[in-house]
């Protein structure tokens, strides 16, 4: 894999785990060009095994004219977006500067294969049913549908196989800020009445602040 960087980063914001943010944020924004121009579709993406520099499966709803431009080989680039969240510059004290924002992404590059047949594609729906579902006390399978519901869907979807060539990504929190401020950032996004202030906050108390 190529070492040179395409995800903008400063080295203190490098992710030092790219892959742990696909995994947590599996919803991506997925984006790929061919005659019909740039195409994106937000798409559930996940890692096909538990090697994460390999290969990656989701699916689209067929009518999108996003799946009948997908072809074998064709670049990808998919974005999956963590919390985000404005910074008042009020809040660096210690060392004052301008506003910023602090926030959490990965990118994943590679190349794509369609995938039309049935077997294969009702394989990526348990795939994905078996990690959405793991957290429930009693996970939800896709024999628990409505009898013939699956069997009506499935001619409606097109999947997709990403082989994975790149994966960077960013973990901007203030880490470059003395720990005062870091520790006020934190105090005052958890002040806000929104999850994703809220979220960054966690992000930054796990990089090791403390309170």
């Amino acid at each position: 894999m190529d070492t040179e960087r395409l995800l903008f980063a400063p080295p203190a914001y490098a992710a030092a785990d790219p892959a742990a943010i696909v995994r947590r944020y599996p919803f991506a924004q997925f984006i790929t060009t061919s005659a019909a121009g740039m195409l994106a579709t937000a798409i559930p993406l996940y890692f096909e095994s538990d090697d994460d520099t390999s290969t990656m499966i989701g699916h689209m709803a067929r009518r999108n004219p996003h799946a009948a431009s997908l072809e074998a080989g064709q670049s990808a680039l998919a974005i999956f977006a963590g919390p985000h969240a404005y910074i008042s510059s009020s809040w660096y004290r210690e060392r004052p500067t301008v506003p910023t924002w602090n926030y959490v992404v990965a990118h994943v590059r590679g190349t794509i294969e369609p995938i039309d047949d049935e077997a294969t594609q009702l394989a990526i729906l348990r795939h994905t049913a078996r990690i959405m579902e793991s957290g429930n006390a009693t996970p939800w399978t896709l024999e628990q549908a409505p009898p013939g519901r699956v069997d009506t869907l499935m001619p409606m979807i097109r999947s997709v196989r990403m082989k994975v060539e790149r994966i960077e990504g960013v973990t901007k929190l203030s880490q470059t800020h003395p720990p005062g401020d870091r520790v006020r950032v934190m105090e005052r996004l958890l002040e806000r009445n929104d999850e994703g202030s809220h979220e960054v906050a966690r992000w930054m108390a796990g990089l090791g602040v403390e309170k």
